[in-house]
């Protein structure tokens, strides 16, 4: 099993996960007044959105520092969010939410390497 079998031999304790990662960016291209800000960096954070977002508009989220293979981006619903998400592409550098309709209110994001 490999690093299981080390770990099973040694107490870890933790109580948080320290976020020493750089910042992302955000960029939203719409069609009408949709805006999105981010709250976070390459690890974690927060994406709020907010005006007017149709179908196709998009948001592409910038890692501060670029992974050597994409890795997993796991998105999940703020309080208040009403977030319509067509599609989410993952490259070395970001990933890219494609909105399906409505966006408003805040995603939270995890990015594990892998």
């Amino acid at each position: 099993m490999g690093h299981f079998d080390e770990m099973a031999a040694k107490k870890v304790v933790t109580t948080a996960i320290k976020d020493g990662a750089k910042a992302a960016t955000v960029v939203a291209t719409t069609a009408g007044s949709g805006t999105c800000t981010i709250s976070g960096s390459d690890l974690v954070g927060s994406l709020t959105f907010a005006n007017t977002w149709a179908d196709g508009d998009t948001a592409v989220v910038t890692f501060g520092t670029a992974k050597n293979v994409a890795p997993h981006v796991l998105i999940c619903g703020g309080a208040g969010a009403n977030v319509d998400v067509d599609t989410i592409a993952v490259t070395t550098t970001g990933f890219t939410l494609t909105a399906g309709g409505t966006c408003a209110g805040d995603l939270q994001y995890l990015v594990i390497e892998k």
